[in-house]
């Protein structure tokens, strides 16, 4: 009562008041609980906290399998139905022989025992003087020859140019040739006489004016002028 009565009269401090409310109360020690006092008290057991499920580490982009592009296979063309039809095989090339020109008929001179002897050749319409003087020049046919025909034109004459007619005169160019005659004057004289006679087979040519090498000469041999046209 004595404590009371001066509790009341006195004012204490609060920190002296907290002390005095603190020595007042009895220490209570908390004691740890087991889980069947926990059960038998009436309070629910602690819960057990449950395991989440372990997740499955995340694949690395490397192990997952890459959907690699399909490649395109190549369309197969579709085949036609029926084979192409086989082009017709052209019709066979006939070669054409070579068109023959034309032909006339004529004469060259020769010699047979000493004289002018006349034989008939086959000369090119368009070129029949000009042909005329080579087949002359050529000689004498393997028949002609075992018939005693020759020609005492020297061996390796050859018309130089084509003749060329003026007026009534054709001049016929022939190479060095022509002059060297084995059988002397009267060879060189005999062959003229062919020449000419020959030449002047055409109706309008009338002479031959000789050239040797393109160039006038006085003389084909010792006594055989040729420097002007000679004519039959």
């Amino acid at each position: 009562m004595l404590v009371s009565v001066i509790k009341g009269n006195l004012k204490l401090s609060p920190e002296t008041a907290v002390t005095e409310q603190r020595q007042e109360q009895p220490e209570i020690t908390a004691q740890p609980v087991s889980p069947i006092e926990q059960v038998k008290a009436g309070d629910p057991p602690p819960k057990t906290p449950e395991k989440e499920p372990e997740k499955a580490p995340n694949a690395k982009p490397q192990d997952q399998p890459e959907n690699k592009p399909q490649t395109e296979k190549p369309a197969t063309p579709a085949q036609p139905s029926s084979p192409p039809a086989q082009p017709s095989t052209p019709p066979a090339t006939v070669s054409t022989p070579p068109i023959k020109p034309a032909e006339t008929r004529g004469s060259i001179y020769l010699i047979s025992n000493g004289m002018l002897v006349k034989v008939n050749r086959n000369f090119n319409a368009n070129t029949p003087l000009t042909d005329s003087i080579n087949a002359l020049l050529a000689g004498p046919t393997p028949d002609e020859i075992k018939r005693g025909i020759e020609s005492l034109v020297p061996e390796g004459s050859r018309l130089l140019k084509t003749p060329a007619i003026k007026g009534s005169t054709v001049e016929l160019d022939f190479n060095q040739e022509f002059r060297y005659n084995t059988r002397g004057s009267e060879g060189c004289a005999a062959q003229i006489k062919q020449i000419v006679w020959t030449a002047t087979e055409f109706s309008n040519v009338r002479d031959v004016q000789f050239l040797i090498e393109g160039q006038k000469v006085d003389f084909l041999s010792e006594g055989v002028m040729i420097r002007n046209p000679i004519g039959r």
